[in-house]
């Protein structure tokens, strides 16, 4: 894959042999060999990679591996590096400016080996009459081939012409021919080919809330679509989480678990209260199994910033907390993964999923089952709304910080409702309405972690010093805690402002005019 080269599709008609045969018509040819290729696409699980339009390949052939950034918006490679082996992490990545975008698209996330291409090339070098090479050809055969479980098929055959610089000519010369042969160029990236063959395609996974409600339906089969997205979110992170292959997947298992019980509590009049209990408290029961590991997760992912923030000379003496978190967190998703795999929660899931897929009785239904969804919509999110509102403004500088924290909890139930009927309103307005409301949550959010994160590393400091920690990182630690608390005081201070926006008389008349009233 050096330099640009030029990709053109053999009809089905037609085989490589036949090709050839064409060709040397025409051209006299040295046949360079034969050699075969391996390019394995890297991916993360919710398609970082894709969506920054790159893809990311491994290729080998045998004598050395390379790592390539393909520009999706080209169709052209934008960098290539040989390396060692796959990239785990975005720290794994070449220190190169293509892989910057990658880097940085990356965060946490892991990458994954989402399928794998096998080539036979015969390479042929085309001829001037003073013996020259003025053109670089290569038959391609390519197959794909799925990671895991195994799944394998032809993608065709091809032919790759590498252009010489100033022989421009002969490449003109060829490229008439293939033409009059009935060739067409294709796309040099194999990826998506080889991603329809084992039937996937690009983001078909996201974390993100994307229904597409019919303002028409009734309030049950609403519902029970916004659950059951949840519900294939939930299980799509399962083995992820227990594998421990990123801290997203974690993350995105207990948000969609978060998302579920609020539907559950903020949906109401749906369904029988009594029949969803045993699945509140199932979900309640997974929230409190991963909390643990998700904490010692954020602890570790902020670690890097823990350390910036202290002084040059003491940074050094947090490095036995760095210790502390990694053995704490191996401990907890050993005992998370225990329960993940314990009767109990492959029942839960099992029981829900049938039960939001079973046709409900008439007795199972609440009053507002048959109820148009935008009502029931309407009247869940003003609740919540006014809540907010009345929540908000009557905390002023003496207000305990409980009070902030019941506020945060009501705004993420008014936030949650509108990103679930999201679809039921116009776009532009509820957008607007989601972005000032998420603004006041990052404030009341980190206001509530900083002080979370103080009162654990406080906790731990203990710990460590029972199991004899040194003065010095203990000391590191209390200064590490001290920083939290003055950046928690500093969110507090910003908050009035904040909430003084999202409560303007101009977001307040938005939210009656998308509520109707």
């Amino acid at each position: 894959m050096v330099g640009h080269p030029i990709q053109y599709a053999l009809p089905q008609e037609m085989d490589l042999e036949m090709l050839r045969r064409e060709l040397e018509r025409s051209f006299r040819f040295f046949d360079v060999g034969r050699r075969q290729q391996s390019l394995e696409y890297l991916e993360s699980f919710d398609w970082r990679i894709w969506q920054v339009d790159s893809e990311l390949l491994l290729q080998d052939d045998g004598a050395c591996k390379r790592l390539w950034c393909f520009d999706r918006n080209n169709d052209d490679i934008s960098g290539g590096v040989e390396v060692a082996g796959a990239p785990v992490f975005a720290a794994d990545l070449p220190a190169d400016e293509a892989f910057e975008p990658l880097r940085r698209a990356l965060a946490m996330r892991a990458l994954l080996p989402i399928v794998k291409v096998e080539r036979e090339m015969q390479h042929l070098r085309l001829l001037n009459r003073e013996e020259k090479t003025v053109l670089r050809l290569a038959l391609v055969s390519e197959r794909f081939h799925s990671v895991q479980p195994r799944q394998e098929g032809d993608l065709g055959h091809s032919v790759m012409l590498s252009p010489v610089r100033g022989y421009d000519k002969y490449l003109s010369r060829v490229e008439n021919l293939l033409s009059e042969l009935g060739l067409k160029t294709s796309p040099l990236s194999r990826f998506l080919p080889a991603l329809e063959g084992i039937g996937r395609r690009p983001m078909d996974y996201s974390s993100k809330l994307n229904y597409q409600l019919d303002p028409a339906q009734e309030a049950d089969s609403a519902t029970r679509q916004i659950l059951l997205g949840l519900l294939d979110t939930i299980e799509a992170n399962v083995d992820g989480t227990r594998a421990d292959i990123d801290s997203e997947f974690l993350h995105d298992l207990r948000v969609a678990v978060r998302r579920t019980r609020s539907a559950l509590s903020q949906i109401k009049g749906v369904f029988d209260p009594e029949v969803l209990e045993p699945f509140k408290n199932g979900f309640a029961w997974v929230g409190q199994i991963t909390g643990e590991t998700r904490d010692l997760d954020v602890y570790l992912l902020k670690f890097s910033g823990y350390r910036q923030s202290l002084p040059a000379l003491l940074r050094n003496d947090l490095d036995p907390f760095h210790s502390y978190l990694l053995e704490r967190q191996k401990q907890a998703q050993k005992a998370m993964v225990r329960k993940l795999n314990s009767p109990h929660f492959r029942t839960l899931l099992k029981d829900w999923r049938a039960w939001l897929e079973m046709p409900l009785a008439a007795s199972l239904q609440g009053p507002m089952a048959s109820q148009p969804i935008p009502e029931v919509a309407n009247q869940r999110i003003r609740k919540i709304y006014r809540r907010v509102l009345k929540d908000g403004l009557a905390i002023t500088e003496q207000s305990e910080p409980e009070a902030l924290h019941d506020l945060r909890k009501q705004c993420k139930k008014l936030r949650y409702l509108m990103e679930f009927f999201r679809s039921l309103y116009p776009n532009a307005e509820i957008k607007h309405l989601i972005k000032a409301l998420k603004i006041l949550l990052d404030n009341l959010g980190d206001f509530q972690d900083l002080q979370v994160q103080a009162e654990s590393l406080e906790q731990m400091g203990q710990q460590m010093l029972q199991e004899g920690a040194s003065a010095t990182t203990l000391m590191a630690m209390g200064i590490l805690v001290g920083d939290l608390l003055q950046r928690q005081q500093s969110q507090r201070e910003q908050f009035a402002a904040l909430f003084a926006d999202f409560s303007s008389q101009a977001n307040q008349s938005a939210f009656a005019q998308l509520l109707k009233g």
